[in-house]
């Protein structure tokens, strides 16, 4: 993060942003914008809806925009903006908010280049969880995004678990490291002991290795928001994403 800047929370998605802005109607270039869609589908839903947008209008003015980012190549002109693409994307949408989604009929939820579909109901039960009334919808935003990194990481930990057929042991211990209360209340290390058949001592190295890993897979997917993802980058964009979850 550049020392000037005022952004608590590294910018979007490096690798995906470069592959979306590859010329021409690529599948390589759908499918970057698609995986950025699903990463930030919520917290700009979210932000939508603390500005006042209903339900059915975020999900279409989010839908909308992420089709209008692929077919008006919006990519292209952030090239300027290296290093500020979280800011980047955020100001873009609030561009087509105030000035394109009521004309952009044809990119309405369901239509559109955008061959996945999001679970409005599931954004909108995520949003009713949120406290709405100490931050601001940009400090909000940004605590989405980082939010959406966490769990990026929690995905990568629980596909590892699951393919090597851990998948018991990544379900009892995820509330111990995941950033979401509704994954429900911390179990003891008595308990995890039983339930996986262990001693204590033995559930206790279980816990710090899933912990060591998890603390990996987050740096590795904060280094893929960086343009020069070096050590002391990568700390300062932990630094910015425990910030961000702790704003009040």
């Amino acid at each position: 993060m550049e020392p000037n800047s005022q952004a608590v929370f590294p910018p979007t998605r490096w690798s995906i942003v470069l592959a979306a802005r590859q010329e021409g109607d690529s599948p390589t270039r759908h499918a970057a914008l698609e995986d950025l869609c699903l990463i930030y589908w919520h917290p700009l839903y979210s932000f939508s809806r603390r500005r006042g947008a209903s339900p059915s209008d975020a999900a279409d003015l989010v839908q909308g925009f992420f089709v209008s980012l692929l077919n008006e190549d919006l990519f292209s002109k952030a090239e300027s903006d290296a290093g500020h693409l979280r800011s980047f994307l955020l100001g873009a949408f609030q561009r087509y908010q105030r000035n394109e989604w009521r004309t952009a009929s044809a990119a309405k939820r369901g239509g559109g280049t955008i061959s996945f579909s999001m679970d409005v109901e599931d954004s909108e039960s995520a949003f009713q969880l949120e406290d709405t009334s100490a931050i601001s919808p940009d400090q909000a935003y940004e605590k989405q995004c980082a939010l959406a990194l966490l769990k990026t990481a929690l995905g990568k930990l629980r596909e590892e678990h699951v393919s090597t057929g851990r998948k018991k042991t990544f379900d009892l211990l995820r509330p111990l490291i995941s950033p979401d209360p509704a994954d429900g209340e911390v179990p003891s290390h008595e308990a995890i002991a039983e339930a996986l058949g262990m001693t204590p001592e033995a559930s206790r190295a279980a816990i710090y290795r899933m912990r060591k890993r998890f603390r990996e897979l987050l740096r590795e997917a904060v280094a893929d928001t960086l343009a020069n993802p070096s050590s002391l980058a990568i700390d300062a964009e932990l630094d910015a994403l425990r910030e961000a979850l702790t704003s009040r």
